[in-house]
């Protein structure tokens, strides 16, 4: 007795179940079915499209992760392949300056080492001084006074100051940087160029009777140390002949771009 009121509830559950059954076979139910039907429809809906919000979405933000994390990729490998062009690049704009100086070095015969420009020099005081260093020295056998050149073979400075590994040079356009030269013209006009606040070269002292014209070429003289001959410094520019003045003077322009110098060469006699 005390067995079946404990299941009363189950058996309860089970006639209800079959009762239920047996309404809706044979049709009874169908009106409270529809009625429910119909009233639960609002709900069904905003379920529905609640869960249809839900799924675009949570794959909208999925999506867009996902191209988040492409585009970053992306960019990554981009950004590789930039780097690796830029090297190219640098690589073989300083390999055409090498055979550019390796072939002028072989057509002249000279004797040269290749240095690379590793820094501009912090203590070179005033105005338009240009002074560098290369990562050459004495235990490569460079010494003060010898001339460096441009890839092109072009005079861009001389020796200043030697150390074991490096050495200081100034500039032909820095104040104080003086080449004995010489212009190539009639009488092979001889005189000593100086920088001119690091933006040209000037040579002073012409005597008025030399006959010297805008484009003359203009080298140095080999006069005294430890220069050759020969090595063009750049191109008359203009000239300053005033009538007042004993000497005449002349700007010369250098033919190589000092911003693009990455390498040269010291020749050594």
């Amino acid at each position: 007795m005390i067995k079946l009121k404990r299941h009363k509830p189950i058996i309860a559950f089970i006639v209800v179940f079959i009762l239920l059954l047996f309404l809706h076979g044979i049709g009874l139910l169908r009106p409270l079915e529809n009625a429910l039907v119909w009233l639960s429809k609002p709900v069904a809906a905003r379920l529905h499209d609640w869960g249809a919000n839900f799924n675009r979405n949570y794959s909208e933000r999925r999506a867009k992760t996902d191209l988040n994390v492409q585009v970053a990729a992306l960019q990554g490998e981009v950004a590789k392949l930039t780097v690796g062009q830029a090297n190219c690049q640098d690589l073989s704009v300083e390999n055409q300056k090498l055979r550019g100086q390796l072939q002028f070095l072989n057509v002249n015969d000279y004797r040269a080492v290749s240095a690379a420009i590793i820094a501009q020099d912090a203590n070179s005081q005033g105005e338009g001084h240009q002074d560098i260093i290369i990562n050459r020295g004495a235990k490569d056998g460079l010494r003060v006074g010898l001339a460096v050149v441009g890839s092109d073979g072009t005079v861009v400075g001389k020796i200043t100051a030697v150390k074991d590994l490096t050495a200081q040079t100034c500039l032909v356009t820095s104040p104080n940087c003086k080449l004995a030269a010489a212009i190539q013209n009639e009488t092979r006009t001889v005189g000593v160029t100086d920088g001119n606040l690091g933006l040209t070269v000037k040579m002073d002292y012409i005597p008025p009777a030399e006959k010297i014209t805008v484009g003359d070429i203009v080298i140095s003289s080999g006069l005294g140390g430890s220069i050759p001959r020969g090595l063009v410094i750049g191109r008359i520019k203009s000239i300053s002949n005033p009538s007042n003045e004993v000497w005449q003077s002349a700007m010369i322009e250098p033919l190589e771009n000092f911003n693009d110098l990455t390498v040269v060469a010291v020749i050594i006699p």
